[in-house]
């Protein structure tokens, strides 16, 4: 009985471990090739990732190493394609970054749309 007790245990602190590991990757990196403007923050060229908590209207941390250089509202939205891109907009003379692509995660980040601007 006792031997029982020790395994139904031993099974539940491993399905609570599991459970830890199986947590959604709410980040991607991507590269900048030319500054862009974000927010009120421009991006110089180099490797950043963005990483993010939840779903739909999310504020967005912008990473370069372990430095947080921008925090932005964006629309975590699904995508259908599996390509890693980079979506940049030229207003009143900025290029302004509007959307990053995670292929791998399916996932989109979209910034300065008329979503984010109605919060």
């Amino acid at each position: 009985m006792k031997f029982v007790k020790y395994v139904a245990l031993l099974g539940l602190v491993s399905l609570l471990s599991l459970g830890a590991f199986a947590k959604d990757k709410n980040e991607g990196k991507f590269t900048l090739h030319d500054s862009v403007q974000i927010g009120s923050t421009q991006l110089n060229p180099g490797d950043y990732k963005a990483a993010w908590d939840g779903t739909g209207d999310v504020q967005v941390k912008i990473l370069q190493g372990k430095n947080v250089v921008a925090t932005v509202p964006a629309k975590l939205v699904d995508k259908t394609n599996s390509q890693d891109s980079v979506i940049v907009g030229n207003a009143s003379s900025a290029r302004n970054l509007e959307e990053i692509d995670f292929g791998g995660l399916k996932k989109a980040l979209v910034f300065n749309s008329a979503e984010t601007a109605q919060k």
